[in-house]
């Protein structure tokens, strides 16, 4: 079958975070089960074994492949999830207001992984220009937007075999952060109470994440027609 091709080619230490992370969040989720209730931080605890796990997993699969188009293809998978989430969550900050305050700004933080580099940077400030420089701008923080763009692109060019510094056609999909400004994004608008607070209604940079999330989806469309094919002769053809 399909599902044994795949177990072949893997390492035996690679197989074995697979079990392990199967094995843990099983026995974490009965655990949670039979106490009948549990408190939101002992599911966070679960969830977060289980993100730690999968952590592992990603790394052993890219570490162990050699470069070519099927690393490219997981790698370009990644980028485009992680570009169409985070900017759906900083989005979602704004709408709620929650980065105006302190659990909300923290875990927004949390979520693009910078708060130690955050505040390294930036000490107790919850300023939101900072919060943008380096979630949305900052090209050497790789939870960046503009980074993960940025990478998406390249990763994107690559796979079509475009020349050097040259976005092929697919690249151009997805916004390009050499355009993106600070002072234009941190430009509070004049809109109506829709936006929340006024230091929520930032039109500029509502419509960069909103071209983020649109570009995540209508990339990951394109690719799964052109290089992807559902059909009975290509299931077939996995399990020859």
């Amino acid at each position: 079958s399909a599902g044994s091709m795949v177990r072949d080619r893997l390492s035996q230490e690679h197989w074995n975070l697979i079990v392990r992370a199967q094995a843990r969040l099983t026995q974490g989720c009965a655990a949670q089960a039979e106490k009948g209730e549990y408190t939101p931080i002992e599911a966070l605890d679960v969830l977060e074994i289980a993100g730690q796990d999968m952590s592992a997993i990603t790394g052993a699969q890219t570490d162990r492949m050699t470069r070519d188009d099927g690393w490219r293809l997981l790698s370009i998978g990644r980028h485009i999830e992680r570009l169409g989430f985070l900017a759906a969550s900083l989005m979602r900050g704004l709408d709620t207001a929650a980065v105006h305050s302190e659990p909300g700004f923290e875990a927004i933080l949390a979520l693009f992984d910078s708060t130690i580099t955050f505040h390294a940077q930036f000490q107790q400030s919850r300023d939101m220009a900072a919060l943008i420089d380096l979630l949305v701008l900052d090209r050497d923080n790789p939870r960046s937007l503009a980074w993960v763009a940025h990478t998406l692109r390249g990763r994107l060019a690559k796979l079509a075999g475009s020349e050097p510094n040259q976005p092929g056609e697919l690249s151009l999909r997805v916004p390009d952060p050499k355009t993106w400004e600070l002072a234009r994004l941190c430009t509070v608008g004049s809109g109506g109470p829709e936006h929340g607070t006024d230091l929520c209604n930032l039109p500029a940079l509502r419509a960069l994440l909103d071209q983020c999330v649109n570009a995540s989806f209508d990339v990951s469309e394109v690719i799964s027609a052109t290089y992807f094919t559902h059909s009975a002769e290509a299931r077939q053809s996995l399990g020859a």
